[in-house]
C-alpha cells in the first residue's frame, strides 16, 4: 500500500513513517520542507495551506495519515480547520479513498469517560479552547465527506519506546493522566490506514 504521511516530520509522524515502512509500505513523507527532512521515506512537499502541493503529493496513494498540529495550542490560529479541509479537497480530487486524522481527546465531549476524567477534560478544554474548537471544525469537514476515514483522539503524547498496552474504541475509556507513547498511536494509525472494520469512526486511544 501506498501510504501518504502529512507532518512526517513531527513527533508521531515520524514514528508513522518508520512503522508503516517496516510494515511494507511505500511510504511517502509529505513535510512543508522537502530539503530540510532527514527522516525515512521519500520527501515530496505537502502544505497544508497550499491544496495544489497536497494535491500533488498524494496523487496515486492508498491512503494519507495525517499526523501534523499546531505550534502553539494556545494560539493555534485556523492551521487545523483550514489545513484538514484541504486534505480532503485534495482527497477527493485525486480519488483517494482512505484518510486517517491524528486529533486529540480535547475534542470529545466526554462520553464513556469516568467523572474524573470528563472533569479533567473539561479543564483542558478551557485551558486550550481554540485548538479544540479549530480541531472540531476539522473533525467535522472530515466526518462530512465520503473519504473512509478514521479520527483518532489519543491522550498526551509523549517520546518514547511503545509498549503496545493501550486500548482503543469509541468513546472507549481511558486515563488522561496516562501519557502514550509517539510510537505507540502510530502503529495504530498505520492499522486504521489498513482495517476497514476501522473505517468511518472515532477512536479514543490511550492507557486503561
Amino acid at each position: 500500500m501506498k501510504i501518504v504521511v502529512i507532518g512526517a516530520a513531527g513527533g508521531s509522524g515520524t514514528q508513522v513513517v518508520e512503522h508503516a515502512l517496516a510494515a511494507g509500505h511505500e511510504v511517502i513523507a509529505g513535510v512543508r520542507r522537502p530539503d530540510a527532512y532527514t527522516g525515512k521515506g521519500r520527501a515530496v512537499k505537502a502544505d497544508v495551506l497550499d491544496a495544489a502541493s497536497l494535491a500533488a503529493a498524494i496523487a496515486g496513494a492508498d491512503a494519507v495519515i495525517s499526523t501534523y498540529g499546531p505550534a502553539d495550542l494556545k494560539h493555534p490560529g485556523t492551521i487545523m480547520s483550514e489545513g484538514v479541509a484541504n486534505i480532503v479537497r485534495a482527497c477527493e480530487h485525486t480519488g483517494v479513498k482512505r484518510f486517517v486524522f491524528e486529533s486529540g481527546l480535547m475534542t470529545s465531549d466526554g462520553t464513556g469517560q469516568s467523572l474524573g476524567g470528563r472533569i479533567g477534560l473539561a479543564i483542558v478544554r478551557r485551558i486550550y479552547k481554540h485548538a479544540m474548537r479549530d480541531k472540531r471544525l476539522a473533525e467535522a469537514a472530515i466526518t462530512a465527506s465520503r473519504l473512509d476515514y478514521v479520527i483518532v483522539r489519543p491522550v498526551v503524547l509523549v517520546d518514547g519506546p511503545a509498549k503496545g498496552t493501550y486500548v482503543h474504541g469509541i468513546d472507549r475509556r481511558v486515563n488522561p493522566m496516562k501519557k502514550l507513547a509517539h510510537a505507540d498511536v502510530a502503529a495504530f494509525l498505520v492499522r486504521c490506514a489498513e482495517d476497514a472494520s476501522l473505517w468511518r469512526t472515532v477512536q479514543t486511544i490511550g492507557e486503561a
